[in-house]
């Protein structure tokens, strides 16, 4: 069973065979902060979860296997063209996007408590108590019916059934519902605890997103080139190449955007300007500190501390002021990596 909070939709019952999902995608992942698109069909069914972004994760399921992650997503283009899905597009608060889309890596808490030595509403108490994030799994006797009851911070969200397609239904009548039935026929219960911290962290990391699959695959983009610290330079030459890679990412990240991709050069050069009364060797017009197209040029004599000083925070307020903070983050991890004795040495902070 495939789960998804699905409210009200933004867009409903789409054959997948009519839709091109690269482009569905795109369209949605620009229209929407985040969200998932749920894919139904007799055989199978499936979903994606996505922020403005990127992909976060992706399931299906038929009847002959249940995947995740890239696999999934590879498997949704894959299908979708001949299993003729029912197509629907739900927004999911971006606070809870996280929740929905990691619940499948979940990890046992408790297993196998039975009605016989615990009750549900107690155990639903201590779960709020202990702020649990996660899901309780019950099996019903005698028929084995599934409920789910979903917990983020120790709040109760809701629940599902297996009668329910994985709607989820966030009246009380529901959870009191599912309390009596176990009272009354007996039951077992999986306590399941979903780490979100873990999750986000990973997240971050530019190589642990999922992708969709290129419509061409023969014109699938490089990926950026990783940076790489040269052993031989000096003190200063490594300062200077750091920086030049720090700018190469925030270039990379601006050419992105589309509302300020042919801005660069423009918006960096505005901004040196408006720091030219502390940092003397960013003016443009010296031409002291030249940076374009990845490579920066470095023709002066201010101490390595006062230079990264400078670009760091000319930097930093390029991406705040552009709203790209996330994004460049992401995109920032291998030069975090490559320079991290740097970036102790002279306490950055971006």
């Amino acid at each position: 069973m495939i789960i998804i909070p699905k409210e009200k939709p933004v867009v409903e019952n789409l054959n997948s065979f009519y839709l091109k999902l690269d482009k569905l995608l795109e369209h949605f992942r620009g229209e929407l902060e985040s969200g998932g698109i749920y894919f139904y069909s007799p055989k199978a069914e499936a979903v994606v979860f996505f922020d403005d972004e990127n992909l976060l994760n992706g399931f299906y399921h038929d009847r002959k296997e249940q995947v995740d992650g890239q696999v999934a997503v590879d498997r949704i283009f894959q299908t979708a063209s001949q299993s003729n899905f029912s197509v629907s597009v739900y927004r999911i608060q971006p606070d809870r996007l996280y929740y929905w889309a990691n619940l499948a890596n979940s990890k046992i808490l408790y297993r196998d408590l039975s009605s016989e030595f615990a009750d549900l509403e107690s155990l639903l108490k201590k779960m709020e108590n202990e702020k649990l994030t996660g899901f309780i799994d019950v099996q019903l006797k005698p028929n084995s019916e599934q409920g789910l009851l979903f917990f983020h911070n120790g709040q109760l969200l809701g629940g599902a059934s297996s009668s329910g397609k994985g709607r989820v239904d966030r009246s009380s009548e529901y959870r009191d519902d599912l309390i009596k039935r176990c009272r009354e026929h007996g039951g077992t219960f999986n306590v399941h605890k979903t780490d979100l911290s873990v999750e986000r962290a990973a997240a971050r990391a530019s190589d642990t997103t999922v992708k969709a699959p290129p419509a061409n695959p023969s014109a699938a983009a490089e990926p950026a080139p990783e940076p790489v610290k040269d052993p031989s330079l000096s003190d200063s030459e490594r300062v200077v190449q750091m920086l030049q890679d720090l700018l190469a990412v925030l270039e990379m990240v601006v050419r992105e955007d589309k509302k300020h991709r042919s801005e660069f050069d423009t918006l960096l050069n505005r901004k040196f300007m408006e720091k030219v009364d502390r940092y003397e060797f960013l003016d443009p017009f010296a031409a002291e500190f030249k940076y374009a197209k990845g490579s920066l040029e470095y023709d002066g004599n201010a101490p390595p501390e006062k230079l990264v000083e400078g670009v760091v925070e000319c930097t930093r307020e390029i991406v705040s002021e552009l709203g790209v903070s996330k994004k460049f983050h992401r995109y920032l991890a291998s030069w975090n990596n490559v320079y991290g004795d740097e970036i102790d040495a002279y306490r950055i902070d971006i």
